[in-house]
């Protein structure tokens, strides 16, 4: 599937670079760093010394939260809409990376690795970070599409009841060391129409509570785009601080 890419101005005489995996939301695609004009805000701040020269990608990982959820890619129809399901974290994990890797100057060190996302893609940078720790150094996570309880209506997007608390992050146990080398980052807005900015507050003391470096944030705003362009110099700040 297609996904764009953002390459910094000083591309391609910085060497090996750090990468940022950042993912749109249900109703978003590919596209989506390109509507938030991510290219002129991040070669302001590299220009301005703020951040670090990094790649940044956005998959297309259609209606998901980034899960397999599937073994055969389809779409599952309830009153709404229609929700994919698939092989989409394999898809990302042996696809995507590699391929970037392969291609573009990226450094492939999970110490130069980031992944984060918005919505339906904050959930599944959030599960990328707890499941794959021994992948990502940095992730994020704003205004995350993580779900306090289960609404019926979006149990497509983790394939059975059983498989939505197996991959609740807000329930999630099997932490190692690798998670204390992690650098978190959470937000959402005060009015979230989902509620998500409650579970950013119960994953961030989860976080902590095992000494895990996160910083969150709830910021005034609702659930939509306008809440994330009005915050994505301090998600790039984050991502690539010098």
């Amino acid at each position: 599937m297609a996904f764009s890419i953002y390459l910094p101005d000083t591309y391609p005489h910085k060497g090996l670079l750090p990468v940022l995996y950042f993912f749109h939301g249900r109703n978003g695609d590919e596209h989506f760093i390109e509507q938030l004009n991510v290219r002129d805000i991040a070669d302001k701040l590299i220009k301005e010394g703020v951040i670090n020269p990094m790649i940044i990608v956005c998959p297309r990982m259609d209606n998901t939260r980034g899960l397999n959820t599937s073994d055969c890619s389809a779409k599952i129809f309830n009153d709404e809409m229609a929700i994919d399901v698939g092989r989409y974290e394999d898809y990302f994990i042996y696809e995507i990376i590699p391929y970037v890797e392969a291609h573009y100057p990226v450094l492939p060190d999970r110490s130069a690795r980031f992944v984060g996302g918005a919505s339906a893609g904050g959930y599944a940078s959030v599960h990328y970070g707890l499941k794959h720790p021994e992948l990502f150094s940095r992730i994020g996570g704003h205004m995350p599409a993580i779900e306090k309880q289960l609404e019926l209506a979006d149990l497509p997007y983790y394939g059975t009841e059983e498989d939505f608390i197996l991959n609740d992050p807000l329930r999630f146990k099997p932490f190692t060391n690798l998670h204390k080398e992690q650098s978190w980052y959470l937000d959402a807005g005060d009015c979230d129409e989902g509620g998500f900015n409650e579970s950013v507050c119960i994953l961030s003391e989860l976080l902590n509570s095992r000494r895990i470096c996160c910083e969150s944030h709830i910021f005034k705003g609702h659930h939509n785009i306008e809440y994330i362009d009005s915050n994505l110099a301090k998600y790039l700040i984050f991502y690539g601080s010098v």
